[in-house]
């Protein structure tokens, strides 16, 4: 499940068991006399979250990604979070963060790295509030695609509905990029079993399962950006990427379709080479998803 904190993307561990939220208010307690002291009401406390960020070299670059959070943190502004799903949870300031490196290589690159950040909501000044959201209701003029032979041409999408399409096209993503690390990791299990084929072979219909449930939503990626690309020229370029993704899985599915003792070392090689392919196009992806999604709820489409 990957968010937007300002220009820094990230994904929360285990979707929102990694997203935890405190909220509360002020009330000032007045002694009497006689009898329990009554409560006043003050005022409401600054939302604070905290969040559970996981990063991996399979998908980014950590030590970049933990370079954005440094330079945020000595930002010292207030930044728009917006969830994968669109939702925008409003503007914050990034008050701690802790990083823990899980996983390097046998030259200290950091390959895996869990960290916790603290938000604390930024109302900013009430004498000098920010402009109110505008809607923009102008589009870029519509931009042909070619589709292949019997696809089914979608209408071109309203406004209204360019706002809902792009969460569904952030779901289908993060979904995607949810199985496809799971996949990945059990094939690189299985790429440890080179002297045992059989037992390698024996991992080959989980392994296509894993392919199967990646696709799914590659798919609906596919369909939701093609209905996005007559509206919007950016969802053009993702949808290339999308398509890749989708390419390079469907060619690790085949090559897993039909194999024997003999082919299996080979092929599990080549699909370990198709995944990462998958994953490079998904990552090239996610960012600029995360940019349309917070241009929906800034409602600036």
């Amino acid at each position: 499940m990957f968010a937007l904190l300002g220009h820094v993307q990230f994904d929360l561990i285990a979707y929102f068991d990694g997203f935890e939220s405190q909220l509360g208010a002020d009330f000032a307690e007045h002694a009497l006399i006689e009898g329990k002291p009554r409560l006043q009401f003050i005022g409401d406390k600054l939302d604070e979250i905290r969040i559970q960020l996981a990063f991996h070299l399979h998908y980014c670059d950590p030590e970049a990604e933990l370079a954005k959070l440094r330079g945020a943190l000595s930002a010292h502004e207030a930044m728009a979070l917006v969830l994968g799903n669109g939702s925008y949870k409003g503007r914050f300031v990034l008050t701690d963060v802790q990083a823990i490196a899980k996983h390097t290589d046998k030259s200290g690159t950091l390959i895996a790295l869990e960290a916790s950040i603290t938000l604390r909501e930024f109302v900013g000044d009430k004498k000098n509030p920010r402009p109110p959201l505008a809607v923009q209701p102008r589009l870029p003029p519509a931009t042909a695609r070619t589709l292949p032979v019997g696809a089914n041409i979608a209408p071109p999408a309203s406004s209204g509905a360019v706002r809902d399409s792009i969460p569904q096209a952030v779901t289908s993503a993060t979904q995607a990029q949810s199985e496809l690390r799971v996949t990945v990791d059990d094939v690189h299990m299985t790429q440890k079993l080179h002297a045992n084929p059989v037992a390698a072979l024996g991992r080959a219909p989980g392994l296509l399962n894993g392919m199967k449930r990646v696709a799914a939503p590659l798919e609906n990626l596919s369909l939701t950006l093609a209905r996005l690309s007559g509206k919007l020229p950016e969802a053009s370029d993702l949808l290339r990427a999308g398509d890749d993704a989708l390419g390079a899985v469907r060619n690790a599915q085949r090559a897993l379709s039909v194999v024997h003792v003999g082919t299996i070392v080979g092929r599990i090689d080549y699909v370990a080479g198709q995944l990462s392919a998958a994953a490079g196009a998904l990552a090239s992806v996610a960012p600029s998803i995360s940019r349309l999604a917070t241009k929906v709820v800034t409602r600036a489409l």
